[in-house]
């Protein structure tokens, strides 16, 4: 697990803000909660148009929760770069272990500060860098409902000529 580390107020508010723009994001109610340094945590309300054929929270809206915090993570921890690069997210592997009731809540997190540090290394010598990010999903009874490995990609944005 890495460190709670903190990002500065204005790069945790534009980390959150790019995410809450997000159309779908915004449609099914997902908000960023907190950002620090290759960290997030997150939250998606139960409403009833986004239940599923059983009553639950769909599955959808726990895959964009989990997207959306590990994005949030991913750009806490390469804030500083980007302003000239492009993430992307490659896969997102999911796990859906239970039912979920009520509100839901998300936790996303890099492995560890050194494997930060080697993405931030990559980045630098090869403009381009991949780092996983472990998300887990709760409900509003407290029990994981899915967990997630999410993997992100990020490349320098090509230089103006």
């Amino acid at each position: 697990m890495t460190q709670a580390a903190p990002l500065p107020a204005f790069a945790a508010q534009a980390v959150k803000k790019a995410l809450h723009d997000i159309p779908m994001n915004a449609t099914v109610g997902v908000q960023i909660t907190d950002v620090g340094v290759g960290w997030a945590t997150g939250q998606a309300p139960d409403t009833a148009p986004f239940r599923n054929h059983l009553g639950t929270i769909h599955a959808g809206v726990q895959f964009l929760l989990a997207e959306a915090v590990s994005g949030a993570a991913f750009a806490g921890a390469f804030a500083a770069q980007l302003a000239g690069a492009v993430p992307l997210i490659e896969k997102l592997e999911t796990h859906y272990v239970n039912r979920a009731v009520g509100d839901l809540t998300a936790r996303a997190e890099a492995a560890d500060a050194a494997q930060i540090a080697a993405a931030h290394a990559e980045f630098a010598a090869d403009g381009k860098a991949r780092l996983i990010v472990n998300v887990t999903v709760q409900d509003g009874e407290g029990k994981d409902v899915m967990r997630a490995v999410a993997h992100w990609y990020l490349r320098a944005r090509p230089q103006a000529k």
